[in-house]
């Protein structure tokens, strides 16, 4: 292609439409989720050195480390797409600035010729000559706008050339600008793929010191299955009992009202009777239940700070083959004496204890219900009402040395994914 300019600016636009770029986030929010991923990895690693601390070679602290490992991979990601732009935008600017130093070329050359021209009409005649050489008014008025336009158009001429000096100026210190923050993601990338592969040794060194230790993983294993199936049956039983009684309340409710949904039976159409539907909230709970689930993909983690250590369902274990765990809800690790926050407003439903679990609060959202366990301290009671971020209690240290809170949300009695509930980190 002979015109170069042309060809950049084609080929940055095959760059925005086709390359790794396409249907990604803005800059912007590349750099944003650059720095929350920061964030995660620092809290990440606090929580990993905290572990490492209290007790030798763990699982938790494998899981600790395989989080980070992600989280690193994730940054590098996060850099490179970021590179990708500023590259893109060093290309544009250069392309920019080859622009305006072609067009402040032609400014000159323009501004050049007219002053060449100027001189040579004052050679042939001056102003005063011209404007008194006039036959008539309306030709001295012609010849007078005529010196004016001529007198404006360098001005003109003169202003284009600043402009365009100060828009080159700007455009010149953008890329200086780009050029810097390139270099500066540069050197993030080499200082986070170093980490990277301290973090993969140090990960292959944990796998190596639990090795030989299965049977004492798998009594373990045993040991939280069984507290997990106390739990579920305690839950179970409890949200019964509130589903009973708030239908029983909404039911007593509606008859002092007077208000009941009419349904039409037509099965007999000769006769066919009304039957009144059973309410199975109340208004005031079924308004809270509805706002609650408004709320999916927002509400915030029942910690400040942590990650999640083990997701919902049925997953492989992390050390041991062939052996599934089943997960009714997320387990976060936190950092040492982490607060455990009610995620949305509502009620404690009930105070539990289950050994191998700790202290375990439910909270009453209407139809929806929240469970925070492994709590060392409880600091709310039952029936009380609780607000957003409320503090519960403090989460306890298991056998591992690790903080780390077990959180679930039931709808009735059907469990959900809480992390799709929660508000990404």
């Amino acid at each position: 292609m002979k015109d170069p300019n042309k060809f950049n600016s084609l080929l940055l636009a095959f760059l925005f439409l086709f390359g790794p770029l396409q249907g990604q986030t803005s800059r912007k929010e590349l750099e944003k989720q650059r720095k929350q991923t920061e964030e995660q990895i620092a809290i990440t690693k606090r929580i990993l050195n905290e572990t490492k601390n209290k007790k030798n070679k763990s699982l938790k602290e494998l899981v600790s480390i395989s989080r980070l490992i992600e989280k690193r991979e994730e940054l590098i990601t996060t850099i490179n797409s970021e590179i990708q732009y500023v590259n893109v935008d060093v290309e544009q600017k250069k392309n920019d600035i080859d622009s305006l130093n072609s067009q402040l070329d032609i400014e000159k050359n323009n501004y050049a010729k007219a002053i060449i021209q100027s001189y040579k009409s004052r050679k042939v005649y001056n102003n005063a000559l011209y404007l008194f050489a006039a036959k008539s008014f309306n030709q001295l008025f012609q010849r007078l706008k005529f010196i004016q336009y001529l007198s404006e158009a360098q001005t003109r001429f003169l202003l284009k050339i600043e402009n365009k000096k100060k828009e080159l100026e700007n455009k010149l210190s953008e890329l200086l600008g780009l050029k810097v923050s390139k270099e500066i993601l540069v050197k993030n990338k080499v200082s986070e793929v170093n980490e990277l592969e301290i973090d993969k040794t140090q990960k292959n060194k944990a796998i190596v010191s639990l090795t030989g230790k299965e049977k004492e993983l798998k009594a373990q294993l045993d040991k939280q299955k069984k507290a997990k199936e106390n739990l579920n049956a305690q839950i179970n039983a409890i949200i019964s009992k509130e589903i009973a009684e708030a239908r029983k309340k909404a039911k007593e409710q509606a008859a002092k009202s007077g208000k009941g949904t009419a349904k039409t039976n037509t099965d007999n159409k000769t006769n066919p009777k009304v039957e009144v539907k059973e309410p199975l909230l109340t208004p005031e709970a079924k308004e809270l239940s509805d706002n609650f689930a408004a709320n999916r993909g927002k509400l915030p983690w029942p910690v400040e700070k942590g990650f999640i250590s083990e997701r919902f369902g049925t997953h492989a274990h992390a050390k041991l083959d062939q052996v599934m765990i089943q997960n009714n809800g997320l387990d976060i690790q936190s950092i040492s004496g982490a607060t455990a926050r009610c995620v949305y407003k509502g009620t404690v439903a009930a105070i539990i204890s289950i050994p191998g679990l700790g202290k375990t609060v439910l909270v009453n959202h209407g139809e929806y219900f929240t469970v925070y366990s492994k709590l060392k301290n409880v600091t709310v009671s039952q029936g009380q009402v609780l607000s957003l971020k409320q503090s519960i209690g403090t989460v306890d240290e298991d056998e591992d040395g690790a903080t780390e809170i077990h959180f679930e949300i039931w709808l009735n009695q059907d469990k959900q994914n809480p992390e799709l509930w929660l508000a990404k980190k």
